[in-house]
């Protein structure tokens, strides 16, 4: 089962980064993984949240559906690139600026294998220590899970082992007890099924799920 859900994370990645090459940033881009949705690439600064764990902050928040659920806070290191969003989703409004760059970024998502690690405190050496590792946790934990994918970060005030964070305001319970879900947060520590991990991030999951299978 690890080998399937390790080479279904693969796939995608490629398949997504092929989309750095063939589209300019900010292009909307047609992806088949997306039934009716459209991706944006964006250029610049922004959140990866996929290997961190959150904290329960005691709120609700609403996302552009319409929908409210528990927030979480969730500490990301701050990446600077092309990146993945889906403009319609999250609390995204259309457009891949934020209202003051200077404090705010989006948590966006891109192909890394390779970033800094909430795990390892977020070092940039030594390159093991910044690996992402995939693991599945059962579905019993799945409303447990977090989901920052196009939601809006704050810029922490000092950097952790040099690396830039933000601090993330996400969603919990958008998946159902019974679906299993992978995760990179832990680096292989099953323990972090139970953390309030980022979940693997919407508009992708429901691919790597049907691969997986």
């Amino acid at each position: 089962m690890k080998n399937i859900v390790i080479g279904a994370v693969i796939f995608v990645f490629a398949a997504v980064g092929g989309l750095f090459l063939m589209y300019k940033p900010g292009e909307q881009v047609p992806v088949s993984v997306v039934d009716s949705n459209t991706l944006t690439i964006c250029q610049g600064k922004y959140a990866l949240c996929a290997a961190s764990t959150c904290r329960e902050t005691g709120k609700t928040i609403t996302t552009n559906n319409g929908e409210t659920y528990p927030e979480v806070e969730c500490t990301c290191p701050v990446l600077d690139g092309p990146s993945i969003a889906d403009t319609s989703m999250g609390v995204m409004k259309g457009s891949c600026e934020v209202d003051d760059p200077s404090t705010q970024v989006w948590s966006l998502f891109a192909p890394k294998v390779y970033y800094p690690q909430e795990a390892n405190d977020f070092v940039q050496e030594p390159k093991s220590a910044t690996r992402a590792v995939v693991q599945q946790c059962l579905g019993d934990r799945a409303p447990q899970s977090a989901n920052c994918f196009a939601m809006m970060c704050t810029y922490d005030e000092n950097p952790i082992n040099g690396t830039q964070t933000a601090t993330c305001s996400c969603p919990t319970r958008q998946l159902a007890r019974g679906t299993d879900f992978l995760i990179e947060a832990g680096q292989g520590d099953p323990a972090a099924c139970l953390q309030h991990p980022v979940s693997a991030p919407n508009p992708f999951e429901s691919e790597l799920y049907k691969i997986q299978k």
